[in-house]
């Protein structure tokens, strides 16, 4: 969606300094209470991991999840450049995008947007690699053993 965003408005700037689309202020308005979600729907999912059992340490023994500072802390030692990330998006670049800019340079405001266009591909590699590691797994099973000639 912030890639797509991102084509508008840099493709609609005609002049890369003054011109101005909506969508610029419209979707950086939209992305200060993603971000926020985002991080706690991240903080759920570690939180979530770490109460199924056998996921609880790193060496695979089932443990209870602890305090909530604990697993606080394990978050944002796991997660901390995403949350980093998105904290900065929040507390600098949404001020600076409102205030600083004024309504100029919406043209490179829409190229940024479009560094996004990767994230669907960083996600399909992380899901290729577990679907590899849980073929492997069924390899190592037995399954595929089966219908070998």
């Amino acid at each position: 969606m912030a890639s797509t965003a991102g084509y508008i408005v840099s493709t609609s700037c005609k002049h890369i300094i003054d011109d101005q689309h909506w969508l610029s202020s419209a979707y950086t308005q939209f992305a200060v209470p993603y971000f926020i979600y985002d991080i706690y729907a991240m903080f759920l999912c570690h939180w979530h991991k770490h109460q199924v059992k056998g996921h609880g340490g790193d060496d695979g023994a089932a443990r209870a999840p602890g305090s909530t500072w604990a697993v606080v802390r394990g978050y944002l030692h796991k997660e901390f450049l995403m949350v980093l990330h998105h904290a900065v998006m929040v507390l600098v670049c949404f001020p600076l995008s409102v205030v600083w800019r004024q309504g100029k340079g919406d043209f490179f405001l829409g190229c940024m947007l479009m560094a996004e266009v990767s994230t669907p591909f960083v996600c399909l590699g992380k899901i290729l690699i577990q679907v590899r590691g849980h073929l492997r797994v069924q390899e190592k099973g037995g399954t595929f053993g089966d219908f070998q000639g």
